[in-house]
């Protein structure tokens, strides 16, 4: 349970300190869209602007003009059609001997000049359509030249917004870190000396969500050049405080730490300095490892085996193990502070 409500303070410590980065990250920063307004010249952004407003108007007159030649192109071919029809009623009366009514000969009459003058719009259209093509290419290559100046025009401001931008996350990183940092010194100190505490898991969840943050803060702000030696750094001191923390617990251990391990070793009936087996009592001749511990079967022990117990001392490492305690004479353990029979104390533990 302790661990599970540890993770969850973790995870809550990161969730905030993620809400105020988030709130960081808000601050205002260069913004290219006023700076290219402000630093483009006037009459390079009139221009374009007209000459957009020019080109859609072209291409506007363009696609009307095409779809008014599609349809003199269509009234052209239906009175094609209708002249063909009145010239074939006229072969037919020529054949025959007679003459077109008067009525078809006018239409046949009207026909033609109709077709002539859908003739004549269709040419008027091509040209007119021609030109506003011309018109269009025109306007484009101006576009083009217009565009190629503002590129050029463009370059110092994008410099100057790259240069902006750049001390705006540098900016951004120093308010995070100045933030976070001071948090991660706290929880170094509660680190080290909550370590093995009461509420070492409380610091150990607060220092991981502390740590994580700055590393993405790092990841995220930092040029990953950067960024590599800086982990591998903090790495390098984390793995050498670990050692070195190590060495001295290996140098001299703590009472508590000593404890655990004395208190496992009697338990297993090992010696808890050379690990030898502890054969004494029911266990005198009995032969087992860490790994065989477990499928040995519990021996009963009535009491008068229990009167047997007698001191005893390593064979391997000449440790003393048990011996009689002074207040009430049993026998008890050396190494543990206080004896199980009257609970007397060793002076030196």
């Amino acid at each position: 349970m302790v661990f599970g409500f540890s993770i969850a303070v973790g995870v809550l410590a990161f969730w905030l300190l993620g809400y105020i980065i988030h709130d960081i990250d808000r601050i205002q920063g260069p913004n290219y869209t006023q700076m290219l307004e402000g630093g483009l010249p006037k009459e390079l952004q009139d221009e374009r602007q007209e000459l957009t407003a020019q080109l859609a108007d072209l291409k506007q007159q363009i696609a009307a003009t095409e779809q008014r030649r599609q349809l003199t192109g269509q009234t052209t071919s239906d009175s094609q059609q209708t002249i063909n029809q009145l010239l074939q009623l006229k072969r037919n009366a020529d054949q025959n001997a007679t003459s077109l009514s008067e009525d078809q000969q006018q239409a046949l009459t009207e026909s033609l000049q109709l077709f002539l003058a859908n003739q004549n719009q269709a040419q008027a259209l091509n040209a007119e359509l021609s030109q506003l093509n011309e018109d269009r290419n025109d306007v484009q290559a101006k576009q083009r030249t217009n565009a190629s100046a503002i590129t050029s025009a463009t370059r110092p401001i994008e410099t100057e917004y790259e240069h902006l931008y750049q001390q705006h996350q540098w900016r951004l990183a120093a308010y995070k870190l100045g933030m976070l940092v001071p948090l991660l010194l706290v929880c170094g100190w509660l680190f080290v000396r909550h370590t093995g505490g009461t509420y070492a898991m409380l610091v150990y969840a607060m220092s991981g969500a502390v740590a994580s943050r700055v590393l993405l803060v790092m990841h995220e702000h930092f040029p990953a050049i950067y960024f590599k030696y800086i982990l591998i750094g903090l790495s390098l001191a984390i793995a050498t405080g670990v050692l070195v923390r190590l060495l001295r617990l290996v140098a001299k251990p703590s009472r508590d730490w000593l404890l655990r391990q004395y208190r496992e070793a009697y338990a297993n009936f090992f010696c808890p300095i050379c690990d030898f087996p502890i054969q004494r009592g029911p266990l005198k001749y009995a032969a087992w490892t860490r790994r065989s511990l477990k499928k040995h079967t519990p021996i009963a022990i009535d009491p008068a085996t229990a009167t047997l117990d007698q001191p005893y001392t390593c064979p391997c490492c000449e440790t003393s193990l048990f011996h009689k305690c002074e207040k009430c004479g049993d026998v008890r353990h050396s190494l543990l502070p206080a004896c199980e029979k009257c609970g007397d104390v060793l002076s030196d533990a």
